[in-house]
């Protein structure tokens, strides 16, 4: 199993918890984190690959969605199939937290999808179609968009249209309308935008500004667990 992170350097902290519940979880699990520097600095429960993404050219300072409220690391998710040389990865932002074995999710069939997500039932913004994915939690298939060699498609377009939710809105676009998504049970990405179940597999706080230090947050208990 193949897990990713990707996060810029005053972030580093937060990852923590994520990485904590994971390995709780999954310990046989390899992962993966993009970043800033070429060594981590803060002490991880594993030991991970680090890739040092701080001279990337696929999104130049100034460019229209560099600097957009999830910066230019995130953009770089549509970049997976060029950094990392596996066929298959799940990718978890930095605010999510595991509360059980992922065998299951990474056992998803992509039938030669690009990914597989979970739906947002609560938002309102659906700019492709009737559907919008959240890609805070995906199963990325690298060796098909690598196939299809729909990197520099997502990459131009990220370069050339502003878009409220960036790299998301890249990989809806591409998908919807190519046809190249697997819907997943929302228990493997329970957030505020896609609903909340009983027994959720992966809690995601997102859309939530201040998620690390609010105290009053929907299912912070989950988070303190691993503090």
């Amino acid at each position: 199993m193949n897990i990713v992170y990707a996060l810029t350097r005053n972030v580093y902290h937060k990852i923590l918890p994520s990485v904590r519940s994971l390995m709780e979880y999954n310990p046989k699990a390899k992962v993966f984190i993009l970043c800033e520097d070429d060594t981590f600095p803060i002490e991880l429960p594993c030991d991970a690959t680090i890739i040092n993404v701080s001279d990337q050219e696929f999104f130049k300072p100034g460019s229209i969605n560099y600097n957009n409220q999830f910066k230019y690391i995130n953009l770089l998710k549509v970049c997976y199939p060029l950094y990392l040389k596996c066929n298959k990865v799940i990718h978890l932002d930095i605010d999510t937290i595991i509360n059980e074995p992922l065998d299951e999710l990474w056992k998803t069939d992509l039938r030669g999808k690009w990914f597989a997500a979970c739906p947002e039932y609560k938002g309102r913004y659906k700019p492709f179609g009737e559907t919008y994915y959240n890609m805070g939690v995906a199963v990325i298939n690298l060796q098909a968009m690598r196939k299809d060699n729909i990197m520099i498609d997502m990459v131009d377009y990220l370069n050339t249209v502003r878009q409220p939710w960036a790299d998301q809105d890249a990989w809806n676009k591409y998908g919807i309308e190519q046809d190249k998504i697997v819907t997943i049970p929302i228990r493997y990405n329970e957030n505020v935008m896609t609903g909340y179940t009983d027994n959720p597999a992966i809690v995601h706080y997102c859309s939530i500004g201040d998620w690390f230090e609010n105290r009053n947050i929907p299912r912070r208990e989950y988070l303190d667990k691993w503090m």
